[in-house]
């Protein structure tokens, strides 16, 4: 039997539970969703599809309908409004959302992820690890060595996150050292995550400029090109990227830690030659 809690794309747990149903009865359809929850089928397919939205006063109806209890038609509803968040904020607020149900596996599944790249630090104190021989008593000076600095309290809360997700481990001689275990998570997580930290380390590139130091690289570049010349230079810059982390990769005796971002978005609608 599925559990809702287990899921944060409400489609997923729509198609799941339709295939559950179709086994105990090969009559169950969507077309009986949609009667009983007064919702077009043809609209219901898009919105499967994620062409279209379901709004808020059609969920409660179809949460009903699935024979879901008070907190479970509460839950479907945060589904509903992290899948369809507009922007970051909406959805991070509404991922912290699902993540306050104690019955919800995203807890455990997720929230760790979504933590991890939450705060700044927790990347920079794992890379720090290197090179800086961190053992229990010298938490406050590896915080002082990180820019900008951060607490003996906030590297003590990133060892304790890296540890419980197997990031970092601890070795005979009691040196916190980094292990080669990934990240890995679903794809709604991952561009959430994702963003959160790719805003956090703007702003620390924002501080890096205010700070004057000469050991920056910064550089901004406008063009035009087309659909299909914006797919090349996306692969240029995996290229580029994977070609860093190698020499990252086989640096012998690093000394400190860098933060490489690299931002393509548009500045333009795409013009299709008629009205703007």
């Amino acid at each position: 039997m599925i559990t809702i809690f287990d899921y944060t794309d409400f489609r997923k747990f729509l198609s799941d539970y339709h295939e559950e149903m179709k086994k105990e009865n090969p009559r169950f359809s969507y077309r009986f969703l949609c009667t009983q929850g007064g919702i077009n089928p043809g609209n219901f397919t898009r919105i499967l599809k994620g062409e279209r939205n379901l709004t808020l006063p059609s969920a409660i109806r179809l949460a009903r309908v699935l024979r879901l209890n008070k907190r479970e038609r509460d839950y479907f509803q945060s589904m509903v409004l992290f899948c369809q968040a507009k922007n970051h904020e909406e959805k991070r607020r509404c991922f912290e959302e699902l993540m306050s149900y104690k019955e919800s596996s995203v807890r455990i599944l997720d929230a760790g992820h979504y933590q991890f790249y939450d705060k700044w630090y927790y990347t920079a104190v794992r890379e720090t690890l290197a090179f800086f021989p961190l053992t229990d008593s010298n938490f406050a000076e590896l915080g002082r060595c990180i820019t900008p600095a951060i607490t003996e309290k906030e590297v003590s809360r990133a060892i304790s996150l890296l540890l419980e997700l197997k990031l970092v481990e601890k070795d005979s001689q009691g040196r916190y050292i980094r292990t080669d275990a990934l990240i890995s998570t679903g794809n709604q997580i991952r561009s959430l995550t994702l963003n959160n930290f790719v805003i956090n380390t703007m702003k620390l590139a924002e501080e890096a400029i205010n700070s004057g130091t000469d050991e920056t690289n910064l550089s901004s570049v406008t063009f035009s090109i087309s659909t299909d010349d914006f797919a090349a230079v996306q692969d240029e810059i995996r290229r580029c990227r994977r070609r860093i982390m190698e020499i990252a990769k086989e640096s012998e005796h690093p000394d400190r830690v860098f933060q490489l971002n690299t931002q393509l978005f548009p500045l333009t609608k795409r013009y299709t030659g008629g009205k703007a």
